[in-house]
């Protein structure tokens, strides 16, 4: 096989799994695992895919959707995405009510909120991967809102999700998001998490967006209809102009957090 042929019979298990491992790879294509990282970085580089730890998913696009699960597996930007929740665990007091939606960030989160110090935490939520989570932990009550079952996503989603959710109030809400841009704002791939997300937003005294900095500078095609009190992200993208988020939402670096102490 040519390496052309090559790259291209990788990209297009990539795009067929979404997201797949250096060791499937090899052993579906019969190739060594040096190859198949040599091939990944190149095809990276060319903007065909994404590199993730140890293996990679499908390049974006405005329509393109990746479940959480698929994240959560895949362990993409998994130390970004733990300098978030650390950051954002802090903004949690005891006896605390919060929407918390599926997003990979969220999921980082929840595992703190089930191991943490912090007491009698509850959690209203549509996915069913945060309800696993918590299951053994005494630090959190745990409510399940209703809704039409999407299996892929793991969570419920659709009208009547939104309606329990626009009939609740939270004192904070957390959720991930996939693209935050100065044209188009907040936005997701599809409609009913981008409904759900601003519903959680207006319910909630406090919003918090869970996003690594790969998310700056994204769109997506379905656009959140509430905006957001804070962004805690892990890091400064370089060269990215986070001027325009001053007069909408304030903007939290787990990197200089954890500098200044916080």
């Amino acid at each position: 096989m040519f390496p052309e042929e090559r790259k291209q019979k990788i990209c297009d298990l990539v795009n067929e799994r979404h997201s797949i491992k250096v060791t499937e790879l090899s052993q579906l294509m019969g190739i060594s695992e040096v190859t198949i990282r040599r091939d990944l970085e190149e095809l990276s580089q060319q903007k065909r895919l994404l590199r993730t730890h140890g293996g990679a998913m499908a390049m974006y696009s405005v329509g393109s959707e990746i479940s959480a699960e698929e994240l959560i597996r895949s362990n993409k930007n998994i130390e970004e995405k733990r300098a978030i929740a650390s950051l954002a665990y802090t903004m949690l007091n005891d006896k605390d009510t919060i929407f918390a939606d599926g997003s990979s960030t969220v999921h980082e989160l929840i595992k703190l909120v089930a191991t943490g110090s912090k007491k009698q935490i509850s959690v209203v939520t549509t996915s069913l991967t945060t309800v696993n989570a918590l299951s053994e932990s005494s630090n959190a009550k745990v409510i399940m809102v209703g809704g039409e079952v999407n299996y892929r996503h793991n969570h419920v989603e659709g009208y009547l999700t939104t309606a329990a959710i626009s009939n609740l109030r939270a004192d904070k809400c957390f959720i991930g998001i996939n693209g935050i841009d100065e044209a188009f704002g907040y936005s997701t791939p599809r409609f009913p998490e981008a409904e759900l997300k601003s519903e959680m937003v207006r319910s909630s005294i406090q919003s918090f967006i869970l996003a690594d900095h790969t998310k700056f500078g994204n769109s997506y095609l379905a656009r959140m209809s509430a905006d957001c009190d804070y962004i805690i992200t892990d890091a400064r993208k370089q060269g990215y102009d986070y001027d325009w988020l001053a007069d909408r939402c304030t903007v939290l670096f787990a990197s200089e957090s954890q500098k200044e102490g916080i």
